[in-house]
């Protein structure tokens, strides 16, 4: 179950094109678990179509981390940040981002 502060949403980007934002936890935690989160959701999307989630290698403290999350033939920029406690899965396709919300949307609790 992945716990957010509201229900995910999705809004147009003008450099990227979609993000779908995941507020989570409180600004400044370094505990929020924004790679089990990423985890969770690459293994829900891979029930449906081949997932596969790229990050980079942890650091302790780490902040503004990009990496890659492959659904299907699409390609989702990811990107965390503790200091504002938000994760954002980016995409040119606004469909491909409300097909990937719909998925998730059994496994998001708002706390």
């Amino acid at each position: 179950m992945i716990e957010v502060r509201s229900l995910p949403a999705i809004e147009r980007d003008p450099k990227i094109g979609w993000g779908l934002t995941f507020w989570m936890g409180n600004a400044f935690d370094y505990t929020t678990p924004f790679r089990a989160a990423l985890a969770e959701i690459a293994e829900v999307l891979n029930r449906e179509r081949l997932s596969a989630l790229r990050l980079p290698d942890y650091e302790e403290r780490e902040d503004f981390v990009e990496g890659i999350l492959q659904f299907g033939n699409s390609k989702i920029r990811v990107y965390y940040e503790h200091s504002l406690s938000y994760l954002t899965l980016f995409s040119s396709s606004e469909d491909v981002l409300r097909e990937i919300a719909a998925r998730l949307r059994s496994n998001f609790k708002v706390a």
